[in-house]
């Protein structure tokens, strides 16, 4: 029924649901109407039949009251003791002769007078009537009952109630020795009725068929079923008729249009044709302002689309949109160009794990690339696609090293003295100790002590010039798990000389409990002594000159503070002291590199470098991670 009603039209389903609606309706009124004509059948059928018992109740009360006993007196007077006339006497002999004439003008309308012990065997008890009698009694003795009932397979309309024994009937229906002989003469019984006064001897009935009736009733009502459904149809087809040229024409009209739209055959700004001002019309209207807009926005949208696409394939990165499997669903044209198209799946996955951005520096046979990962989420929060930007940052990792390297050859020109001085000591008690050997006249056991300090002071020299090397080497980073403690307490005696000239005491609070941790230790070595060598020239005008070093650690990363007492950072250009090339130093003191440089390292570590200003002086803050 359901894929009946997808393949038909509109007006066909509305036809049919109005000619359901309609057939229970007058089906409905049909049925109504039957009971309706039925119950008044019937209640006309009881008023008749009331009237029939009406009557015979009539007749046999003056039988039994005025006739019987006129009779009986004249027999007295006459001498006839036990005469009796069945044709005037009987009630229920008179009764049924009545009703036999009664029956010639209404023939359908049966009487019956019965009892389980009658005078007359015509009287006795059928079936129906124990029937008829145990309803009577179930419901009220007292009364009449009345009812449809089936006798003989025909359908009857019956009043039925009882007959109660009086005084008077107990002449013809007591004690044989009572009863007038003339009634022998008509009727054979041979003992005595077991009726005494108020028993119930009987019923009297009065049965009337319905079918006849209710057939015609029901025809009545079927021909009326039929007009109603045959005026239905009629009305149905006039308003299909009205209904397809008010609404199912113009829909027609619209899905044509929609049709011929999307075959491309017409264009948004063609309208719809109007022909009416009503709803329809309206609705039409409403259509063509949309088309418009539709239009206007559609245009909008492509003029943006073309611009931005212009845009995204301007950008000299390559750009693509990936898919959860890896794969580059959108791209421009520098990414479809790009040597390096190579799949990260477990950072891909990453990102859609994560929720989060992601970026990675990968080196490709001296080719340096930057790739970031940005989520892409739908309404419901989810990463359904991930940005990928791959940025060719080879010439800024050359720049960087340059930037590094020029810092640490700025650095080395600010402790050359101190190493000067470093390598000037041993190598003026190396020549002494020379000078001592050559006079040749010391024992042999000191000649082996100068050796011995002779070989000391060579060593320092080649371990100082050693460090000086490995300081200004340019390299990527090389993480190995070091101790921080230590790269300080090298770094204070490389500058020892320099710490020492300008006079500046140094306070170490370093916790021996500090993990050793992942670090590229030749590089945060240039981190620490540009913040040392900063400090320094710091407080080269203060009073107090005061360097404190401090780590500690904790919640799985390590911290280093560099503070001193010089004047501090100004307010007005704490935020800059990071910026490439940014000094105040004056000409030849400094290049502007050296915080910049730094907090680039710090951040390839995956930490942090910043100036803490809530205290007095310049306090500057290492955070790093223990692992990256």
């Amino acid at each position: 029924m359901k894929s009946f009603l997808k393949n038909i039209t509109l007006s066909s389903k509305i036809f049919i649901l109005l000619l359901m609606i309609l057939t229970l309706f007058s089906g409905l009124i049909s049925l109504a109407f039957y009971f309706h004509l039925r119950d008044k059948v019937l209640s006309n059928s009881y008023e008749k039949m009331n009237i029939v018992f009406a009557k015979m109740d009539a007749l046999g009360r003056y039988v039994m009251y005025n006739l019987r006993p006129a009779i009986i007196e004249i027999f007295e007077e006459l001498g006839h003791h036990d005469r009796f006339i069945r044709e005037a006497m009987s009630t229920t002999h008179v009764r049924k002769i009545v009703m036999e004439y009664f029956k010639e003008t209404f023939p359908q309308v049966t009487y019956e007078r019965v009892s389980p012990y009658p005078i007359n065997p015509e009287n006795k008890f059928q079936i129906i009537h124990y029937e008829l009698l145990a309803k009577i009694m179930e419901e009220d003795p007292s009364f009449a009952w009345r009812g449809l009932i089936k006798i003989e397979n025909r359908e009857y309309l019956v009043i039925a109630k009882p007959i109660y024994a009086q005084k008077n009937c107990l002449t013809c229906h007591g004690s044989i020795e009572k009863i007038p002989k003339a009634l022998f003469k008509y009727y054979q019984f041979k003992e005595d009725f077991p009726w005494i006064e108020g028993s119930l001897m009987g019923i009297e009935l009065v049965k009337y068929p319905v079918e006849e009736a209710l057939s015609e009733v029901k025809a009545l009502v079927v021909g009326i079923f039929t007009i109603s459904i045959i005026s239905a149809l009629l009305l149905l087809f006039i308003l299909e008729g009205l209904f397809y040229n008010i609404i199912i024409k113009p829909i027609k009209q619209l899905n044509h249009h929609f049709k011929a739209l999307r075959e491309g055959k017409i264009s948004l700004r063609t309208p719809l044709p109007i022909v009416s001002k009503d709803e329809i019309g309206e609705l039409l209207q409403s259509f063509n302002s949309l088309s418009k807009h539709i239009d206007t926005t559609q245009r909008a949208i492509y003029e943006n689309l073309k611009t931005l696409e212009t845009i995204f394939e301007s950008i000299t990165h390559p750009i693509a949109l990936i898919n959860s499997c890896c794969e580059a669903e959108i791209s421009n044209q520098a990414y479809k160009e790009s040597p390096y198209k190579k799949c990260h799946l477990e950072l891909i996955e990453k990102v859609f794990a994560d929720k989060k951005s992601l970026k990675m520096e990968i080196d490709e046979g001296g080719k340096f690339y930057l790739l970031s990962f940005y989520p892409v989420f739908n309404e419901k929060g989810e990463v359904i696609k991930v940005v990928q930007i791959l940025e060719d940052i080879t010439e800024k990792k050359l720049m960087e090293e340059r930037l590094i390297m020029t810092e640490k050859l700025a650095a080395v020109g600010q402790v050359s003295a101190g190493l000067a001085h470093e390598i000037n000591n041993p190598l003026s008690g190396i020549i002494l100790l020379l000078n001592q050997l050559r006079k040749n006249h010391l024992p042999a056991q000191e000649k082996e002590n100068y050796f011995d300090l002779i070989h000391q002071g060579l060593l320092k020299i080649q371990t100082l010039i050693k460090d000086l090397l490995n300081f200004t080497r340019s390299s990527e980073l090389k993480p190995q798990r070091v101790s921080v403690n230590e790269i300080i307490i090298d770094l204070l005696n490389l500058s020892s000389h320099l710490l020492e000239k300008e006079k500046i005491r140094v306070s170490l609070a370093l916790d021996q409990s500090m993990p050793n941790i992942l670090l590229d230790r030749e590089k945060m070595e240039q981190v620490f002594l540009n913040l040392i060598l900063n400090a320094v020239q710091a407080m080269e005008n203060s009073t107090e000159k005061h360097l404190t070093i401090e780590t500690y650690h904790k919640a799985g990363k390590v911290y280093l503070t560099f503070q001193d007492t010089g004047p501090g950072v100004p307010e007005n250009i704490a935020n800059r002291i990071f910026d490439p090339f940014f000094t105040t130093k004056p000409p030849g003191k400094g290049t502007g590199l050296g915080l910049s440089v730094s907090l680039a390292i710090v951040e390839k570590h995956g930490g942090r470098l910043y100036l803490d200003k809530s205290h007095k002086g310049a306090k500057f803050v290492i955070e790093l991670p223990s692992e990256f």
